[in-house]
């Protein structure tokens, strides 16, 4: 276990080896072209290096403005002011500030190296620097975009539908297990699925970052099931999708949260057997789990695998006046203190079932509309 994860974490993955690339040509063409030094050239290089082809445009501007900024600063402060290191310290305030004025925080960085390297030059050689680390620095972005778009490019569609699917999977999953742990309740404790919901954020998490790169490079993509992503339609299902697993997630967690309370109150009352008409309360939640699984599996199927062909879902009232008139039974029979806590956990359980069927059913019919 232990070495399969060190080498899942050791890894290589496209990114770093365009990275690598990207160092590689842009050092060989500083060397070619006598610019030095190359080293900021492969520094621009491995900051452009974005996991998105519109990040690494949007870095790439920012880092051209940035450099312009700082080298017309540094230029401009060493003619007037020379080089000491006071007037480095000035310029570099006055170079940071004008980033946070301007929202230029991607290229503050090398911006300030550059109004600094210019001003330890020789006076007479400001403007020959000047043009050196522009150009250097140009070259660095220029390969790094050729290499992020020319050596596979992101294809951001197709890891989306595969994370989406899997973060649904996941949050249905720990849903459903939080109802049954309500219904199943083991006197002998409480379950703390720390891990699992953990696992499951994570997902959603990834999801949503992968989901807003597409957005950005819509017109990049053509996917096989959907045609061009970059239809209206698509996204606002997708993102309701996502808003549904996230949902899923924090409906189980409310659930999860009554069960110590009652475990705690049943224990105290020495575990008794639960009424026959309780169980019919029990039963008609279990029997809800399977109407959620089902309509999961048909929303992962019309959203994540494009078939249209999947039979929508009705919304239909039956089912809850079924649960209430089972409620109302059980609470003509049962008295005592124990009565509330439990008609309220009822209740809660009940609510976010519902809640989690009904938006599940409306957004399946939305996905086969769109």
């Amino acid at each position: 276990m232990l070495k399969t994860r060190v080498l899942n974490q050791m890894r290589i993955g496209a990114r770093i080896i365009k990275t690598g690339i990207a160092v590689a040509i842009t050092m060989l063409v500083c060397q070619t072209l006598n610019l030095e030094p190359a080293l900021f050239g492969a520094i621009a290089a491995v900051i452009n290096i974005q996991p998105s082809v519109y990040l690494t445009f949007t870095m790439a501007r920012d880092q051209v403005l940035a450099n312009l900024l700082g080298v017309v600063v540094g230029t401009a402060f060493g003619y007037l002011l020379g080089s000491s290191a006071l007037v480095m310290g000035t310029a570099t305030i006055i170079v940071l500030a004008l980033f946070k004025k301007l929202g230029l925080q991607n290229g503050m960085l090398m911006g300030v190296v550059a109004a600094i390297f210019i001003l330890s030059a020789a006076p007479d050689q400001f403007a020959a620097q000047a043009l050196s680390r522009s150009a250097i620095v140009f070259v660095g972005l220029a390969v790094a975009m050729a290499v992020n778009i020319a050596l596979w490019m992101p294809r951001h569609d197709r890891r989306f539908i595969g994370k989406l699917r899997e973060s649904n999977v996941e949050a249905g999953r720990y849903f459903l297990q939080a109802v049954r742990s309500f219904i199943e309740l083991n006197d002998r404790g409480v379950p703390r699925p720390d891990a699992q919901r953990e696992k499951v954020s994570g997902l959603v998490g990834e999801a949503a970052e992968l989901l807003e790169h597409l957005k950005h490079e819509r017109g990049l993509y053509f996917d096989r099931h959907f045609g061009r992503p970059g239809r209206d339609g698509w996204f606002r299902v997708t993102e309701r999708f996502l808003e549904y697993n996230h949902a899923l997630v924090r409906n189980a967690d409310q659930i999860y949260e009554l069960l110590p309370a009652r475990l705690e109150r049943r224990l105290k009352l020495g575990a008794p057997p639960f009424s026959a008409e309780f169980k019919v309360i029990l039963d008609l939640l279990e029997s809800d789990c399977a109407t959620v699984e089902r309509v999961n599996s048909k929303l992962r199927a019309v959203v994540c695998d494009g078939d249209k062909a999947v039979a929508p879902e009705k919304v239909s009232e039956a089912y809850w006046e079924r649960l209430t008139g089972a409620i109302e039974r059980w609470q003509s029979e049962s008295a005592g203190s124990s009565l509330l806590p439990a008609l309220i956990e009822v209740a809660v359980v009940a609510h976010e079932l519902r809640w989690v069927s009904r938006e599940g059913k409306q957004l399946l019919r939305e996905a086969l509309e769109a």
